[in-house]
């Protein structure tokens, strides 16, 4: 990666390796092979000791491993593939490194199709939410109000009041702003 925001400060074959101190690090771009289990992802990424403000960027070809991501203490995460291109992988770097959620458009497909499950936060479970849902959450995030939601969707302001409502449920939530927070925090919406 040659951009000028960029700076690599060392590189490991594997977590082992790392002799950087973990305070220096503020994203880190992880590509562990075949060797990840999805099982095992909290304890070795725990492993590493990297500080809270640190961001993540693993490379890797599961997709499912979307759902166990947000569970992790960092600052900002993403998913790519290894076929990612390098202006992706800087672009994701530079995401993540902001606080954001980073990941490919065909996974988060699957994701919000329900195909990659509920996810689990530290505190709370969050139901899995449908594809509707799911897409309703990321117009909450715009600001839009019930009626433009409806006119955007082609449905009713009645429907779009009850999805809000399972919404709010399913994420043990109360109001849109804490609702559109957690959301970000769990990398439901793309931003």
């Amino acid at each position: 990666m040659e951009d000028a925001r960029l700076q690599v400060i060392g590189d490991a074959a594997h977590a082992g390796e790392i002799e950087a101190n973990p305070a220096d690090v503020d994203v880190l771009v992880w590509s562990p092979g075949s060797s990840l289990r999805r099982d095992s992802l909290l304890a070795d990424y725990g492993n590493l000791h990297l500080p809270e403000s640190a961001a993540l960027l693993l490379i890797h070809d599961d997709p499912r491993l979307i759902a166990q991501l947000p569970r992790l203490k960092a600052h900002g995460w993403g998913l790519l593939s290894p076929e990612a291109s390098r202006e992706e992988l800087t672009a994701a770097v530079v995401a993540v490194y902001e606080g954001l959620v980073v990941t490919d458009p065909g996974w988060m497909e699957q994701f919000s199709t329900g195909l990659i499950s509920a996810i689990e936060g530290d505190e709370q479970m969050i139901e899995a939410l449908t594809a509707r849902e799911l897409e309703i959450l990321q117009l909450l995030a715009l600001g839009l109000t019930n009626k433009q939601i409806a006119l955007k969707l082609g449905i009713s302001a009645h429907t779009v009041k009850f999805h809000v409502s399972s919404i709010f449920v399913k994420m043990g939530t109360t109001n849109r702003t804490e609702t559109v927070k957690l959301g970000l925090q769990k990398g439901l919406i793309l931003l």
